[in-house]
């Protein structure tokens, strides 16, 4: 009687396991709490560093097999009580699940996208080191679903539409990596009628440099409006010290520059941090359209949670502190 629970147990054990290794849980995410002080000549302010009840909590759960993957959408409280919707999103191999039945796709890999968080970009390989690009994307009700096709490491394909708007909004585009250390990438979309067009180049990679240098650029045509956005930047680190310049020409026509340094570093267990940034907002009028923004900052992990404080202050404007407990898992 003791074998047969012992072996009973064994195999409830074993299916159970097997259970899990076909659809592991990754959970990962972080969460931040904390203050922002803000010291103006308009009047003093503080702000909390929140989300709702959640504080900043990003929790990323993914239920994955050799044919598919299940993802909660990002940034969303998740609550898992009086019956609240939780928003996900599924990738699907295709070319996987053919194999499976005995077709051999080769080199030609097929993924469907559905559910609610699903691109509806035009890929880029632009960096965007100061967050300017508007970048290319269709209109949607959160009802498209997606499709990428990729062959080898020569070209990725992205084709997106929402089916539930009359005007059957679509975008779609193509990676391309012709020679190591060079990307580059093509898009449009129906919605706006608009061209999109990036490349990267890893200076580094081709020059065979000992520092890091990397330019990227992007180019957004409507073809309606006859407008045109360019964006260049480029971004080194040396010796520890990052570097980027970024350029804009809106499609107003206004050119605007900015040029950052920033530094980090450990000292006695302290990390501390310092960077410096001018912003030229357009270019035809430095006297009044320029920014500068020094920062500063230091933090102590002690139990795995970090401990921040953050000065920041634009000159001839506001000076903010934030204190902050983080933690990441």
């Amino acid at each position: 009687m003791k074998k047969k629970f012992v072996l009973t147990l064994a195999l409830v054990l074993m299916v159970a396991a097997s259970l899990m290794a076909a659809t592991p849980l990754e959970v990962s995410g972080s969460f931040k709490a904390g203050y922002e002080f803000t010291f103006a000549s308009a009047g003093n302010s503080v702000d909390a560093i929140e989300n709702g009840n959640e504080a900043e909590v990003v929790t990323l759960l993914d239920f994955a097999t050799d044919f598919w993957k299940v993802s909660f959408t990002a940034n969303q409280a998740v609550l898992y009580h009086d019956e609240a919707e939780v928003k996900a999103t599924a990738e699907i191999y295709l070319d996987k699940a053919l194999a499976e039945q005995g077709v051999d796709m080769g080199d030609l890999a097929v993924t469907l996208h559905v559910g609610d968080d699903v691109s509806g970009s035009a890929p880029t390989v632009f960096a965007d080191k100061n967050d300017w690009a508007a970048g290319l994307s269709m209109a949607t009700a959160a009802d498209n679903f997606g499709v990428t096709v990729k062959y080898a490491d020569l070209v990725t394909v992205y084709a997106s539409v929402d089916p539930a708007l009359a005007d059957l909004p679509m975008v779609i585009g193509a990676t391309f990596y012709p020679v190591e250390g060079v990307d580059a990438a093509v898009g449009y979309t129906n919605d706006a009628n608009a061209i999109i067009g990036s490349a990267k180049i890893d200076v580094a990679k081709l020059a065979g440099l000992d520092f890091a240098f990397c330019v990227t650029a992007e180019d957004i045509y409507r073809i309606d409006a006859k407008t045109n956005e360019l964006n260049i930047d480029a971004a080194t680190t040396i010796e520890g010290i990052g570097l980027y310049v970024a350029y804009q020409m809106t499609p107003a026509d206004v050119s605007k520059l900015a040029a950052k340094a920033s530094y980090g570093t450990t000292v006695g267990g302290f990390g501390v941090s310092a960077s410096f940034k001018a912003q030229m907002d357009d270019l035809a009028d430095i006297a009044n359209k320029t920014t500068y923004t020094v920062e500063a900052g230091a933090n102590y992990v002690m139990g795995t949670v970090t401990y921040a404080l953050d000065a920041a202050y634009e000159v001839d404007g506001d000076f903010t502190l934030t204190t902050s407990v983080s933690m990441s898992f």
